[in-house]
This record gives structure tokens, C-alpha cells and sequence, in this order.
């Protein structure tokens, strides 16, 4: 077995430094030489030392007991960071002083001992329940926090360190509801306060509890978004909260319903699923594809241009980061669920521009327009 791991985003590694670990099987050992030449024929010549030392670091913080115990303090923080968020919009529904709504937390609101199967709620469990036991994370099925169907038992499950905030305006169910708050506005107030969010999508944000997270870090983070809701309560302006972002002489509270409300009629969520349930049809290899790009048979085109073209580079929205147009594939009608989800955000960005949606593959000219590179007929 190989498996690839992203080392940086977890351990003391600098960016870009991963591992692949292999776990050979008796009836097909593995050539460590064999696969070392395999390796070297991608690598660089001139690697980067401080890189590789920076790997070594890492992998000695995991051998022995210091890697359980570091991997455990991780998941120990990520717990009780869920949990403080869960009781805290929990008082502010009870107190009932202004505005009951709070960010929540993307995960089951119950959780069930599989010893004694007694059944508790996600913020009274006990946390050495929650970060030792993996059924209190399984997405069982029909369960209506992760609005998933068709799973069978024990398919999938959330990573604790992995902490997906919502913001009010989307459910798993129903999906995009008339009220809400865009995470990206969200994500912009935090990256002022200094924090750096992983993945924003229209309502979520995704945060990685990494080795180090304390309380300390994590309470301000609760923080900034305590400070982000008493901003929207209070209808401040939205100059006052995000200096230089958006239009002026509007209110963070005005701001915030009009990007919801065209998140909302464009149906960007429903349309992102039709994407990826009706596939592409692949016509060429993505290796033809790249072979006309640097032979120059390749052209770029505007999307009202794209209907029934092959494309010759990849296009990736993110999140979530899985392409949804390969080199080699059509893109289909006009009216099919991948122009007329590109289209969407497309219009989205020409209106929001400081909230222009994280794609590759897509080029953006002076006026805002998706330029798609395609294969010429």
C-alpha cells in the first residue's frame, strides 16, 4: 500500500513537505532501490535541505510515545473547541438579550457510549468519550446534521482536528435558506484579526487543529466570531468593520444580504452537486491535451464560446478542490449543469469582486469574464 500525506498542514514540516509512506505486503515486497529510482526520475536534482531537515523533525516528533501524545493534545483542543462553540450558541438562544443566532459547528448533535449506550448531547460528552471513540464521529445513515444519503455502516466519518464553522444561511437538507451570512465575509473579518482559515465555502469555513493549538489560539478565534455577530447586530458599516472592502456608505448587516440573497438565487449549492452526479464526457487523453498546449493548438475562450468544446487544462473550484472539468473532457450544453454553474459564479464575482470565488482553470479578464483554455477545433 502507498499513501501520500501532506505533512505541512499537520506536523512541523515547511510548506510543500510531504511524505508517501508505503506498508509492503508479503506477496508483493517492495524494491526500496527500485522505488527510490521511480521517485528520483520526479524529484528535483537541487532538493531543498531545510526542507528535508524540516521532515526529519517532524518524523522524530512522531516516533515513539511524543506522537500519540502530540497527535492527542491536537484532537484533545479540537473537542473542546467544538464543544465551547456549542454551548455558546446554546446561552446566547437562552439568554435571548439580542439576536439568537451564532455559528454553529458542522457535526452530530448526539453522540451515543457505545459501551453503556447511553446517548449525549456533542457539548455535555464526556471528552475522553469524543476523542478516543471513532463511532462518535461516523456519518451514520439518514442522520440529518450531514444531509448524506446512501452510506453504509462505518463508510465515512469526520476527522476531529478538521473543524468545519457554519455560518446561519444554508442546511443540509433544505440547503440555502431566505436568511443568512457568507462565510467569505466571515473569512475576510478573520484574516484581519489574523487568522487563517483553510477552506471557505458559501457558508462554511474550515479550520485545521494542528500541533500547538492551545486554548489561548482558539479562544480567539471565538472571539473574533463573537466580535463579527455584535458587528451585524449592531448594523455597524461595513468601512468600520472591513476597511477598504465592498462598496462604500453600506452597512456590514446590508452587505451581508445582498451577497446571501445572490448565493441564494443563483443556486450555486444544488448546482455544484449536479456538476459532480453528471459527469463529463471524456473525448481525448489529458497527455493529447497537454501536448496540444505546448504546441500551441490550444486557444482560450470565453464561456458563452464553451458549449460542446474540449478543455486542455484543468478547471478546479475550491472548495471542494476536486476538478470539475478534466484536460480532455467536453463541457458539454449550454444549458448543462457545468456552464450553468461556471456562469453563476462568474456573475457572482463580476458582482462581488472582493469575494471572488478561489478557481483554477479559469482566467479572469479586466471585466471579470471566465476565460477557459480549450483544445482548437
Amino acid at each position: 500500500m502507498f499513501t501520500t500525506q501532506s505533512t505541512h498542514k499537520l506536523l512541523a514540516a515547511l510548506s510543500q513537505a510531504a511524505m508517501v509512506h508505503l506498508r509492503p505486503a508479503q506477496r508483493a515486497p517492495v524494491d526500496y532501490d527500485a522505488f527510490n529510482e521511480t521517485y528520483l526520475m520526479h524529484a528535483s536534482t537541487s532538493p531543498l535541505y531545510p526542507l528535508i531537515a524540516s521532515l526529519d523533525v517532524a518524523a522524530a516528533m512522531m516516533d515513539g510515545p511524543s506522537g500519540p501524545f502530540l497527535t492527542g493534545e491536537a484532537i484533545v483542543e479540537a473537542v473542546r473547541f467544538r464543544q465551547a462553540m456549542v454551548r455558546l450558541a446554546a446561552r446566547i438562544r437562552e439568554d435571548g438579550l439580542r439576536s439568537d443566532w451564532f455559528f454553529g459547528v458542522w457535526q452530530p448533535s448526539e453522540v451515543t457510549d457505545p459501551s453503556t449506550g447511553q446517548v449525549f448531547s456533542f457539548a455535555d460528552a464526556d471528552p475522553a468519550l469524543l476523542c478516543a471513540e471513532p463511532r462518535c464521529w461516523t456519518m451514520e445513515e439518514g442522520a440529518a446534521w450531514h444531509g448524506f444519503d446512501g452510506m453504509s455502516e462505518g463508510y465515512c466519518l469526520l476527522d476531529p482536528v478538521k473543524v468545519t464553522i457554519t455560518c446561519p444561511g444554508a442546511d443540509a437538507v433544505t440547503g440555502t435558506l431566505d436568511w443568512g451570512i457568507p462565510a467569505r465575509v466571515v473569512a475576510a473579518h478573520l484574516e484581519r484579526r489574523g487568522i487563517v482559515v483553510e477552506k471557505t465555502g458559501d457558508h462554511t469555513l474550515l479550520v485545521l487543529f494542528s500541533m500547538g493549538i492551545t486554548k489561548g489560539k482558539w479562544g480567539t478565534l471565538i472571539d473574533a466570531l463573537t466580535d463579527f455577530k455584535n458587528a451585524y447586530d449592531d448594523d455597524l458599516p461595513l468601512a468600520e468593520v472591513l476597511p477598504g472592502f465592498g462598496p462604500p456608505a453600506i452597512s456590514l448587516q446590508k452587505y451581508c444580504t445582498l451577497v446571501h440573497e445572490k448565493l441564494r438565487d443563483s443556486g450555486v449549492g444544488k448546482l455544484l452537486d449536479q456538476v459532480f452526479t453528471n459527469l463529463p464526457e471524456p473525448v481525448t487523453t489529458p497527455a493529447d491535451c497537454y501536448q496540444a498546449m505546448i504546441r500551441a493548438r490550444t486557444e482560450s475562450v470565453p464561456l458563452d464560446d464553451l458549449p460542446g468544446r474540449v478543455a486542455a487544462a484543468t478547471v478546479v473550484v475550491t472548495p471542494p478542490g476536486i476538478p470539475m472539468l478534466m484536460p480532455g473532457e467536453a463541457a458539454g450544453p449550454a444549458d448543462g449543469p457545468l456552464l450553468t454553474y461556471l456562469r453563476a459564479l462568474e456573475d457572482f464575482d463580476r458582482a462581488f469582486p472582493d469575494l471572488a470565488t478561489d478557481i483554477h482553470g479559469a482566467h479572469r479578464d479586466g471585466e471579470g469574464r471566465y476565460w477557459i483554455e480549450v483544445v482548437k477545433d
